[in-house]
């Protein structure tokens, strides 16, 4: 008798592994676990975590005892992974199911193979293209890195920077509050898209430069000199204080905001109104490395009059990382939004 719902979210995707594991098993249905995140562990195998807010999507089978007995071994129960019953739900309402879970939730690389026997169970059983796009990240081979050599054809100028054609600068102005993203494109990934958006949802003014994609040279925020180009010297003479966006990556430090530059008082203002689910901003200047406070003098976001906050971002606030979650119909990941969201709102409450 098939009195089980069983919920696959990893490689029992795979009907030929569930055919082999087990046989019994029939009426596969696409399905949902509601406030719950999904990852790649450090064994490498796919897990859920409760998350508040996130969806998980999968596969809710029909399975016999002798199927369920077959699953508690190849699952490890209850060494490796328990089942629990969690409410799923699928086109036809709620049901309870058994669901594997792993304890151990820090990331890591798939195992060979493994992500994509998931990919292609995925896309067999019509899972949404954005759950299809967020297991993708996932791949290791997409996961972004950068040349640590020193390149001695690096530009070494901000007017050097922008001689190449494939690096786009671009400056819109409207309030006296201002957003800035000099690395973005191919360099700090999102934070031009993340700041285009927030001045575009506050009627602020914007200045970004756009690096091509693996773009292998990062030009010094001190080097950024408004004499160098005329579009980020009417920028600076326009806007009264800005928030400038970077991106940044530590170890212990994936949900970490860090709120540097000269302005204190804004960086106090900002945290008062941004709010990122499962995020910290972080607003002393002491517990933030050095390298990443934004306190040079010739820094452009201390150059306005008023001067402003230095904000690094960590990828999975960004929207790049595997941990960022399935993005929204808008396209962009939870998080992301969130911060979209409070940084527009910082921005228009702001009063000097």
């Amino acid at each position: 008798m098939l009195k089980h719902l069983y919920f696959a979210y990893g490689s029992n995707l795979c009907m030929r592994q569930m055919a082999r594991r087990c046989p019994d098993a029939v009426d596969p249905r696409p399905a949902t676990l509601a406030d719950h995140d999904w990852l790649i562990n450090e064994r490498g195998v796919a897990t859920v975590e409760p998350a508040a807010g996130a969806v998980v999507h999968g596969v809710l089978w029909r399975v016999s005892d002798h199927d369920l007995t077959v699953l508690d071994s190849a699952e490890g129960v209850p060494v490796r992974y328990r089942r629990d019953r969690l409410q799923v739900h699928t086109a036809a309402g709620p049901d309870p199911a058994w669901v594997y879970i792993d304890p151990r939730v820090e990331p890591g690389p798939p195992r060979p193979g493994y992500l994509e026997r998931i990919i292609d169970g995925a896309r067999h059983h019509g899972l949404p293209q954005r759950w299809l796009d967020f297991l993708h990240r996932w791949d290791p081979a997409t996961w972004p890195s950068r040349d640590t050599h020193p390149d001695p054809a690096a530009p070494q100028s901000l007017s050097e920077l922008l001689g190449d054609p494939d690096v786009v600068e671009d400056a819109t102005l409207a309030s006296r509050f201002g957003f800035l993203a000099i690395h973005g494109g191919g360099l700090e990934q999102m934070t031009d898209v993340i700041a285009e958006r927030a001045a575009r949802a506050c009627g602020a003014s914007v200045y970004t430069v756009r690096h091509p994609g693996g773009y292998p040279h990062h030009l010094a925020s001190r080097l950024y000199r408004p004499a160098e180009s005329g579009a980020l010297a009417a920028f600076l003479d326009h806007v009264d204080t800005v928030i400038s966006l970077h991106g940044y990556g530590r170890i212990g430090r994936s949900t970490h905001l860090l709120a540097g530059g000269g302005n204190r008082e804004l960086a106090g203002h900002l945290a008062r109104h941004l709010s990122v689910p499962g995020h910290q901003l972080i607003t002393d200047l002491d517990t933030i490395p050095r390298e990443l406070r934004g306190v040079h003098p010739d820094n452009p976001v201390n150059l306005p009059r008023r001067g402003g906050v230095q904000l690094e971002l960590p990828p999975r606030v960004r929207g790049i990382s595997p941990r960022s979650g399935m993005a929204n119909e808008d396209g962009l990941a939870p998080p992301t939004a969130a911060l979209i969201d409070g940084l527009a709102a910082a921005a228009r409450a702001w009063s000097p």
